[in-house]
């Protein structure tokens, strides 16, 4: 636990862990390397991206030490004949040219987290367009460095940018979420919370997660087992299969456990390209890491999109003062259930009702006082109804209650008992609380509109009367 908080609270150490990480890393790449400077991904990439996103320039030195570390380890690799300034040199170049793409996408990502209603799906899109376009550059920048120094000759760029372009974009699509996650718990005061934008999930899988990560790892084996054993182009597309289990952990699991089963699976394509010897089909798998790596992630945003989409049918459906259904969504509500009634021959009421006096309770106590008499009125109806029934608010103080299976003296009784609690309601100057309500029964030839407006003249009715009271509108032909 010491060790920990000594790496949470203190810089060098912290850099002198993501050094030996970002070390690891590349060394990890390097496993599955299958030409100079080009390999199915570059896992490093995505490491620098998120070290940049998270921690910002507190990344740098660490990352420009790692750099030179292994800028000296190529030289030896390729017997390249430098001095050790020259290396140190080319190291640093070769860092400021990996780094600087990447910090560039990370700056403009946080400009854009900062944008209002920036959300799961937006974080996806700009993420994926970034790591399109900052891979792109580190490739322009870091073969440039590597050829001005001498590491790499200049006639190898023709052959080499395209798929340390695309290698580079996999390691970043495919790990920098990863690894922006850990990073969160090793950096404090973040320059960018990814919690924020995916929201707090756990890091913990379901316990149907094996399997599934069983069957995707099988599916891989597979279809890379038919491309090494037919040897045709066309058999290596097998592995664009693997877009379906991990649509499938994308939307039942965790944010983490899909970029975690991800990375698992690309390091392992990476891997079988080189034991199997798929050389020749190297740039169709490189694309494939991408293209399910890209649909991984939108697939994150199916929970967030759905639950997006549910709140918008509440806020569209539910009136926001009063908490009951709106007049669009007790129009349609009612519909269905008069339809309902009407074809399977059933009762069912409709009870319109206003405040009285309302307008005297605005000028006289305030629009705050009036707004909450509304409520009150609401939640006092609401308790007098069953779950099947849908109360709404029609317009300013009138309200419309649709009581499908009901008859027309248990309506009424409804609207005494919602008249009586409204009289125990106690406002300043003793002013009282009422209501007229107004039933009408549901005929044989009724529309939603003509059964209102029998409602509608029924409170009328109610309110010439003397208000607080049940008028009713009966009409021929309705359902007994």
């Amino acid at each position: 636990m010491n060790f920990v908080n000594k790496i949470r609270t203190s810089l060098p150490w912290r850099s002198a862990l993501l050094l030996l990480l970002w070390l690891a890393v590349w060394a990890l790449g390097l496993l599955v390397e299958y030409a100079p400077h080009a390999s199915v991904w570059f896992p490093v990439a995505g490491l620098t991206c998120a070290a940049m996103l998270v921690a910002g320039v507190r990344a740098i030195p660490a990352i420009l030490i790692a750099a030179v570390v292994i800028t000296f380890w190529t030289a030896l690799q390729y017997d390249i004949d430098m001095s050790s300034r020259q290396l140190t040199e080319a190291g640093l170049l070769f860092g400021f040219a990996h780094i600087f793409p990447y910090y560039l996408g990370a700056v403009t990502l946080r400009k854009l987290s900062t944008v209002s209603q920036y959300n799961l799906p937006l974080f996806v899109v700009s993420f994926l367009v970034l790591a399109v376009c900052c891979s792109l550059l580190a490739t322009v920048t870091v073969l440039t460095s590597l050829v001005v120094t001498g590491l790499m000759p200049a006639a190898d760029i023709a052959t080499t940018w395209l798929p340390f372009w695309i290698g580079d974009m996999a390691g970043v699509v495919v790990i920098a979420p990863l690894f922006a996650s850990i990073l969160l718990n090793v950096f404090p005061q973040t320059k960018f919370d990814l919690h924020k934008v995916i929201g707090s999930h756990s890091k913990l899988a379901s316990g149907q997660f094996k399997y599934k990560l069983g069957l995707t790892l099988l599916m891989l084996i597979f279809a890379m087992l038919i491309a090494w054993y037919s040897g045709s182009s066309e058999s290596a597309f097998a592995i664009f299969f693997l877009v379906i289990p991990h649509m499938w952990i994308a939307c039942t699991e965790t944010p983490f456990i899909t970029v975690l089963s991800l990375a698992l699976s690309s390091f392992l394509i990476a891997l079988l390209v080189n034991l199997l010897g798929l050389m020749d089909h190297v740039m169709v798998y490189q694309f494939a890491i991408n293209v399910i790596a890209a649909n991984a992630l939108f697939g994150l945003t199916v929970p967030a999109l759905m639950t997006a989409n549910s709140q918008l049918r509440l806020v569209v459906s539910t009136d926001s003062l009063t908490n009951v259904a709106s007049r669009e969504h007790v129009q349609q509500r009612a519909k269905q259930e008069i339809a309902r009634s009407q074809l399977q021959g059933q009762p069912l009421c409709m009870m319109v009702f206003d405040i009285d006096h309302f307008k005297k309770i605005n000028d006289q106590l305030g629009h705050s006082i009036g707004d909450l008499v509304l409520q009150l009125a609401c939640q006092a109806a609401q308790q007098m109804l069953r779950p099947t029934d849908v109360i709404g608010r029609y317009g300013g103080d009138e309200f419309v209650v649709v009581l499908p299976d009901t008859e027309q003296d248990v309506v009424v009784t409804i609207g005494q008992r919602i008249i009586t609690r409204l009289s125990q309601i106690e406002l300043t100057n003793n002013m009282p609380v009422s209501a007229s309500f107004g039933v009408a029964v549901l005929s044989a030839d009724d529309s939603f509109h003509s059964l209102f407006e029998r409602a509608d003249r029924a409170l009328y009715r109610a309110k010439q009367q003397g208000r607080s009271q049940v008028a009713c509108q009966e009409s021929t032909g309705h359902f007994s």
